[in-house]
């Protein structure tokens, strides 16, 4: 397993800076773990704007829920793309990695993943926050500063994932994002999804599923991930 990021130098640099400005203590590891681990102060947020955008009933529905189906389809594809380097590009996370250790308070050490590349909480939300550009360019600003604010940051200052991981993420979603809307999904399919044809209750499912995982970081569907590796006895 490689034991240092791309660009370490440089990320050691910023996350020196980083708790250079803001010190590690007891009060702001606390905040940075209560945004971790509370979905409501961070996920959350990008999830209650697609339910409202999804759900307004107006004579721009069919229209709007497109952009939202190309914003989750860019995320799907996204997602796919980095499980797919995994084997091949990894590194354990800054808490784990003896070069970035002393930068951490000792009782952080041990406590991160060993394969923290890429940021897919990260990939998540600042993926479906910028996908409301065509729609609202202004809250897709804001979504997309809170994503790095209350979702990767909290993260990077916990020792979990380093800048690199999080920068990799924000392009990717970006790449993907572009890609969809120059090429967005078949009129069929979305119609369908989106409820333009006979609405089915299979509809309203998947849509409360996605909004819910959306919403709980996906916390769901990796524990049926753990479970579907331990029953397939996968390495």
């Amino acid at each position: 397993m490689t034991s240092d990021p791309w660009l370490r130098d440089w990320n050691y640099q910023l996350m020196v800076g980083l708790f250079r400005l803001i010190p590690h203590s007891r009060t702001t590891d606390g905040i940075a773990d209560l945004l971790v681990l509370t979905p409501l102060l961070s996920t959350w947020i990008v999830a209650l704007y697609f339910y409202r955008y999804w759900t307004k009933d107006d004579g721009h529905r069919a229209s709007r829920r497109r952009y939202l189906l190309n914003a989750v389809m860019a995320f799907a594809m996204a997602a796919i793309i980095s499980i797919v380097i995994r084997p091949w590009v990894h590194w354990p996370a800054p808490v784990l990695n003896p070069s970035f250790q002393a930068l951490f308070p000792r009782d952080l050490w041990g406590s991160g993943s060993k394969n923290c590349f890429p940021s897919h909480s990260t990939l998540a939300y600042f993926t479906m926050a910028a996908g409301f550009w065509p729609l609202h360019r202004g809250l897709s600003i804001v979504l997309s500063t809170l994503a790095l604010l209350f979702v990767s940051l909290p993260r990077v200052y916990a020792g979990g994932h380093y800048p690199i991981d999080v920068i990799f993420s924000c392009v990717l979603g970006f790449l993907m994002l572009i890609a969809v809307w120059r090429w967005p999904v078949p009129v069929r399919v979305a119609n369908w999804l989106v409820g333009t044809e006979a609405k089915s209750n299979l509809q309203d499912w998947l849509f409360f599923l996605w909004t819910f995982e959306l919403g709980e970081g996906f916390r769901s569907a990796e524990v049926l991930a753990g479970i579907a590796r331990r029953l397939s006895h996968w390495p």
